[in-house]
């Protein structure tokens, strides 16, 4: 059944609705309180919370989700937490609710699930490495080029912290 919800999720992302908040182009460090991290794994989050928490301040409130199919970790999410018709089921309705002041994606290999979740919270600010799936949806992007996550994480909020 994961092809009939990915069928729904892709016609969600190809056609887009109209988004009714206006962002702000410019995203002030010292107002971000909370962070939503979509990750490829695990210890892409506990990287880039480390990097965060000693860049920005420990007292940024830091939320990790990436996709898996086979895990049973509470930050893993799957095609089955979305319905038949591809709205998010209650585990994905929880995280939804939280809307953060800034989202970090990471994920090099992109998925219609991950790509819909970063839709869903497209009223905050994004930031990522540049892809051409995904450029719709981030705010703030660039080339891929350093060899860990870490130093990757580390230039994006260089340059964050750079424009304000």
């Amino acid at each position: 059944m994961k092809w009939i919800r990915e069928y729904y999720i892709k016609s969600t992302l190809e056609n887009p609705k109209k988004k009714l908040t206006q962002k702000s182009i410019v995203l002030k460090t010292t107002n971000i309180k909370t962070i939503s991290i979509i990750a490829s794994n695990k210890k892409e989050i506990e990287a880039i919370t480390e990097i965060i928490h000693s860049d920005l301040g420990i007292d940024i409130m830091v939320v990790g989700n990436y996709y898996d199919e086979k895990s049973v970790d509470e930050q893993a999410f799957s095609y089955k937490d979305f319905t038949l018709f591809g709205k998010p089921r209650e585990k994905l309705i929880q995280m939804l609710s939280l809307t953060p002041d800034l989202i970090i994606f990471t994920p090099q290999s992109l998925n219609y699930f991950t790509l819909f979740l970063l839709q869903l919270q497209s009223a905050s600010y994004s930031m990522g490495f540049y892809n051409e799936e995904t450029e719709p949806y981030l705010d703030l992007m660039l080339n891929n080029e350093e060899n860990d996550i870490q130093s990757g994480t580390a230039l994006l909020i260089k340059y964050l912290k750079q424009i304000n």
